[in-house]
């Protein structure tokens, strides 16, 4: 299951993480589940990060679907002996033409080796969240 997801990954854009120290490199390759299925939490989400680089890219469907078919760049917003936080933002519109910026984190826990997802649409006080398992790659 995992080589699908990796050569998926490729394919949606995290292979792409620009060449440089191989310990600065990782990456997550997740599987998401939520209980709003078919809603804002992906089935799958990938996250190359390069610590010396300071830079994070984001892939996943929705994110694809969204951003004319190219990952989008991330950051992260906490990092600490329990956890690290990916944030990314975009606008999506629906099928009637309405705009909302969509903001989502996504964190990883260390000790649980478990990946947390949410996505709220800016000005609410609730969103959708998602849980799942990654195959995490320091390269």
């Amino acid at each position: 299951m995992w080589y699908g997801l990796r050569r998926l990954a490729g394919v949606l854009g995290v292979g792409m993480m620009v060449a440089g120290s191989a310990a600065a490199q990782v990456t997550y390759t997740c599987e998401l589940t939520s209980p709003q299925r078919k809603a804002w939490i992906p089935d799958i989400l990938f996250i190359g990060h390069d610590a010396e680089k300071g830079r994070v890219v984001i892939s996943d469907p929705i994110v694809l679907h969204f951003n004319d078919r190219r990952p989008i760049e991330g950051r992260v917003s906490i990092d600490n002996a329990k956890r690290i936080t990916f944030a990314w933002n975009y606008t999506a519109t629906d099928s009637k033409g309405k705009r909302a910026k969509m903001l989502f984190r996504a964190t990883w826990l260390k000790a649980d080796q478990e990946m947390r997802i949410t996505a709220m649409p800016a000005g609410y006080h609730t969103g959708f969240n998602g849980v799942g398992t990654c195959d995490r790659q320091q390269r």
